[in-house]
């Protein structure tokens, strides 16, 4: 089978080109001919693609090369489909310059020794990039990027990564456009790919920069709990993860002096009034290094508060919910190792509560002894209160 797709797809490209412009009438009538309509309800569509194709329309010989490759309403036929493509590809007809790139990346993956799959594949994403198709930039990416892996070459892998950073507005916080988003998840992904294979940090800290700036979106995208599974992995690996800078001696020294409000202050010890345990204020006990959240605790439950999304869904039908997340702050201050402690009976709201605190800035890191130490914490969000944000009347604790 494979053999034979390889003899198709190189008599294709190969074969006479019988859609050129200089073909006469009748040679190019006597190759529509040969098209046979399987479903008798597409003829009218069928036939006016046959007319097009005759006239010379390049959406048309488009089309029906489609058609021909899908094989839905026509007999499929991979030499017919692939000359028509080629040939509307050639007319720089962007459409087909993406289809006929995307055609020969399936072919590669069915036969990824055949590295002219990979060559041809290229060239029609890169002829559509330069005629301002984006989706070529993803669908170039995720090729270069998967050749690499296949032939464990790393400069492949950084050329598909830095390829998608192209993308346009890439590395903005996007509230709309998915396919912005669907670019940064796969930036993400890659980097986290690479360095599963090569076990390179800095490639782990890029997979969360990515991560997060797709979550903070805070759309809710179908897939959106996937990349809070892979982003929360990530936090788990337990190598550096830092991505803001270091606050400023007098940022820190305001962070520190920041009045205590409703789930607000610094609570050395441990527990505070309104905060992310039930009862109250709890028992004293022995002083332990704290790390601290920019701008104090107020911050972080304004931080809460702002980047929480309360399901329209769930507000509609009155459902509520409570969600304690824990978490350590790293020597380098990067939240790290977060998990539910307490969940909600709504899966949506866990993962949700999940989102919100693995986005949070880099915090200021607990220090003992003048030196940074990992600090313990834990952040309670609630869905459904008066404001009908998520995160009012949370806050942490220890």
């Amino acid at each position: 089978m494979i053999k034979r797709l390889i003899s198709v797809v190189v008599s294709a490209l190969c074969f006479m080109p019988m859609f050129a412009q200089k073909a006469n009438t009748d040679s190019i009538k006597a190759e529509m001919d040969k098209i046979e309509l399987t479903n008798p309800a597409m003829q009218q569509l069928i036939d006016r693609y046959k007319k097009g194709v005759i006239k010379g329309d390049v959406e048309s010989i488009h089309l029906l090369g489609m058609e021909c490759l899908s094989g839905k309403n026509v007999k499929y036929d991979m030499e017919m489909g692939l000359n028509l493509l080629d040939n509307a590809a050639k007319q720089e007809y962007v459409p087909a310059q993406f289809n006929l790139g995307s055609y020969f990346f399936r072919f590669w993956a069915q036969k990824p020794t055949t590295d002219a799959f990979f060559t041809s594949g290229s060239k029609w994403f890169k002829k559509a990039i330069r005629n301002g198709d984006n989706a070529s930039i993803i669908a170039l990416a995720s090729f270069t990027y998967e050749y690499g892996r296949y032939k464990q070459q790393e400069t492949y892998i950084d050329a598909g990564i830095k390829l998608l950073e192209t993308y346009p507005k890439v590395a903005d916080v996007n509230n709309k456009d998915e396919q912005v988003l669907k670019a940064q998840a796969l930036i993400g992904t890659m980097n986290l790919g690479k360095w599963r294979i090569y076990s390179d940090t800095t490639s782990l800290r890029e997979a969360k920069k990515w991560y997060r700036t797709l979550l903070k979106s805070q759309l809710e995208f179908p897939t959106f709990t996937d990349y809070i599974d892979s982003l929360q992995a990530v936090l788990s690996m337990g190598v550096p993860m830092r991505l803001d800078p270091m606050p400023t001696e007098q940022e820190i020294e305001e962070s520190k002096q920041a009045p205590a409000g409703f789930g607000g202050g610094r609570f050395p010890g441990g527990g505070f009034p309104g905060g992310g345990r039930q009862g109250g204020a709890q028992p004293a006990g022995p002083a332990r290094p704290q790390a601290i959240f920019p701008g104090g605790a107020m911050k972080m439950q304004s931080f809460i508060n702002n980047n929480t999304n309360y399901p329209e869904n769930l507000q509609k039908q009155k459902v509520t919910g409570r969600v304690t997340v824990s978490f350590t702050i790293d020597t380098d201050g990067a939240v790290i190792n977060p998990s539910v402690t307490t969940g909600s009976d709504v899966f949506i709201m866990d993962k949700e509560a999940l989102r919100t605190i693995m986005v949070m800035p880099d915090w200021i890191p607990a220090q003992e002894n003048g030196v940074e130490v990992q600090a313990q914490h834990s952040a309670t969000v609630n869905f459904g209160s008066s404001n009908g944000m998520g995160g009012f009347g949370g806050g942490f604790g220890f």
